[in-house]
């Protein structure tokens, strides 16, 4: 495995980000993009992460919880907040500039964006990695400087990460009704009547944890976290799972059978998953 594929194990000290940075380089030139930020979080928002979400971890070397990297052609720069300060100077090699966040003058990454960037710069970012509230916010704050945000479907550092891990596909479980206090029939009803009050005509559910409990069922994609990989679209009349229909054991397909729940196959990403 070559310095560039490695990523950064838990308590490494230093992990040389040079080669990965290069190639993210080409690739922003390639893109017609000055910058590209790198978010923590994965397409779900999830705080902890699937070894293959670790992006953020991968291309700075450092794998606290809290964190956004924004690499342009002539830096890289890792924000977080003070509990990671120690860890980030450890971890962080020379190439990295640290922005400890919440300490007098320095900017959070949407600020130094906005305001630390030349006019005009072009903003890569995943649009699936990103929420519209946020992008609909930073994208304000970027128009008086005439800079943008650019959304790139294909994510830039999977592409550097030759070596990334394939995203896990471990069995869904039903969880017993004694554990889980009401079925995915009684949870579907409650939801329906809230959007029916709400005059909405569905809901998209993308939080894994609330997906595992609308549909009563668990599993153990990321670990220490009892959740899969899946999204829920929920109407007046009809509610569907969107999962890797594989992982699905019989009796997690007769849940959502006598829930009235279609599956579809497929999470929704597939872009860079192996």
């Amino acid at each position: 495995m070559s310095e560039q594929d490695k990523p950064g194990e838990p308590g490494a000290r230093t992990v040389n980000t040079s080669e990965r940075l290069n190639a993210l380089r080409l690739l922003l030139k390639e893109n017609q993009v000055d910058a590209y930020v790198v978010v923590s979080e994965d397409q779900h928002s999830s705080e902890y992460l699937a070894a293959c979400d670790a992006r953020r971890a991968f291309i700075s070397g450092f794998d606290g919880s809290a964190g956004c990297a924004v690499i342009s052609a002539s830096g890289a720069f890792l924000f977080t907040d003070g509990r990671y300060f120690l860890q980030a100077e450890q971890q962080l090699d020379s190439n990295w500039t640290l922005m400890k966040q919440g300490l007098p003058g320095v900017p959070t990454w949407q600020e130094f964006l906005a305001k630390k960037l030349p006019e005009g710069t072009k903003i890569g970012i995943d649009p699936t990695l990103i929420s519209v509230s946020d992008a609909t916010s930073l994208k304000k704050t970027l128009t008086p400087r005439n800079s943008s945000l650019v959304p790139i479907a294909a994510n830039l550092v999977d592409k550097v990460w030759t070596s990334r891990p394939p995203r896990p596909a471990n069995p869904i479980h039903p969880l017993p009704l004694k554990y889980s206090g009401a079925s995915a029939t009684e949870k579907l009803n409650m939801l329906r009547a809230k959007l029916a009050r709400a005059g909405a005509t569905g809901v998209v559910v993308s939080l894994l944890d609330e997906v595992a409990w609308l549909v009563g069922m668990r599993g153990s994609d990321i670990d220490y976290n009892p959740v899969f990989f899946a999204y829920a679209v929920v109407a007046p009349n009809t509610a569907t799972l969107f999962v890797n229909s594989s992982q699905l054991t019989s009796e997690a397909q007769a849940n959502l059978n006598e829930a009235g729940l279609q599956s579809e196959g497929g999470e929704g990403r597939g872009k860079g998953d192996r």
